[in-house]
């Protein structure tokens, strides 16, 4: 009996220490979908050190820890930072739960209620500064990047007068005015060293960590999310076999991704692929919403494309700039594509459009072609 209950006071201690260590994943803010609520088991994977701006406080050592979802799968980074945030030599700590990508970029971070973010006077941010901190956070090429503490200030004397204003970090000067819009008012210490931190070495730690653990089955998560860094990412790592294993989803990437990623996907995808009428459709579909470099990209694909996607085209001239249509003529003229009663006839139908400023082109191929 004695054992039995020793071991049940055990099991309880243990129980109530391991709820207390788990953290309180619930960011104020988060740039992704939901993923922090499918946060079931986490481990810590490394630590960072954080050096203070000010050289007479003692660096913080803080930790990374990789979250997973219930079946394993890694999902973000996190850590709970502790770092001082000093102005003219007196420090504060500060306190914020931050959110990583599984490619170390930022994408959220929470407060505990007990220990706000300060500013100036160590008044406590409010709810459009903690916004206006995220805004900055995700910017990995703000303004902060390649400047120092001391070149964000305007060295001027401070009257008595002033000393309470929102706009001085300190008595050692005002926040610059190309500054001030990026950074919380009054707030700029805090603003430059957490900015720092986030996107600091422990970025390149957590990218390198990822790189040891990434799995074909990590690569077809990250293929299957709405995120551009994802989806590049997943697409770098696929071989032929992988791009005609996914060739369905990379369609789907395609008709919503940026110029970069549409670029690289039409330089990487194989002539089978693209010879395949369904997925050549799709792609030659998306041609009005595309950029010029696409644009060019899909025209000088076209020998590699099913013949459909020429037919697609002819519709679609009047999106076309003038090097852009002369591609295309060409092509027509090279292949006698344009012998076609449906290309010729939406060849015919731009011709006539006055609003469009190189119709005089079409005239003159159906001209010298009939």
């Amino acid at each position: 009996m004695f054992k039995c209950l020793t071991f049940i006071v055990i099991l309880l201690i243990t129980t109530g220490l391991c709820g207390q260590n788990k953290p309180d994943y619930n960011p104020m803010f988060f740039n992704m979908a939901n993923e922090w609520k499918d946060i079931a088991q986490d481990e810590p994977v490394f630590e960072f050190a954080v050096n203070s701006l000010d050289t007479a406080y003692s660096t913080q050592v803080n930790q990374v820890r990789l979250l997973s979802n219930h079946d394993g799968a890694p999902r973000l980074f996190y850590s709970d930072i502790e770092t001082a945030v000093c102005a003219d030599g007196e420090c504060k700590l500060a306190n914020i739960k931050v959110y990583w990508n599984l490619l170390g970029h930022y994408t959220g971070f929470g407060i505990s209620p007990e220990m706000p973010l300060t500013k100036y006077e160590h008044d406590h941010f409010e709810t459009e500064d903690y916004a206006k901190l995220h805004q900055l956070l995700l910017d990995d090429n703000s303004i902060l990047k390649r400047r120092k503490m001391a070149d964000l200030i305007d060295k001027i004397p401070v009257s008595p007068l002033d000393i309470n204003s929102k706009d001085i970090d300190g008595i050692s000067g005002a926040t610059k005015k190309e500054i001030k819009e990026s950074v919380v008012k009054g707030g700029l210490y805090s603003c430059y060293t957490l900015w720092h931190i986030v996107h600091g070495e422990v970025r390149d730690k957590m990218y390198e960590y990822f790189e040891s653990i990434c799995s074909e089955n990590l690569v077809v998560y990250l293929l299957d999310t709405p995120y551009s860094d994802y989806q590049m990412y997943a697409l770098k790592q696929l071989d032929k076999r992988g791009f005609e294993e996914h060739s369905n989803q990379i369609v789907s990437i395609f008709k919503t991704a940026d110029a970069s990623t549409r670029a690289y996907i039409l330089k990487k995808i194989s002539n089978g692929i693209l010879s395949d009428q369904k997925i050549s459709s799709q792609l030659y579909e998306t041609f009005p919403k595309t950029n010029i470099n696409t644009r060019t990209l899909l025209i000088k694909n076209l020998e590699n494309a099913h013949s459909s996607a020429v037919e697609i085209l002819s519709a679609y001239t009047h999106f076309m700039t003038k090097n852009h249509l002369k591609l295309y003529l060409e092509y027509l003229e090279e292949t006698s594509a344009s012998n076609k009663k449906e290309i010729r006839f939406n060849l015919k139908k731009a011709g006539n459009a006055k609003e469009y400023a190189y119709a005089y082109l079409i005239k003159e191929f159906l001209e010298s072609n009939n």
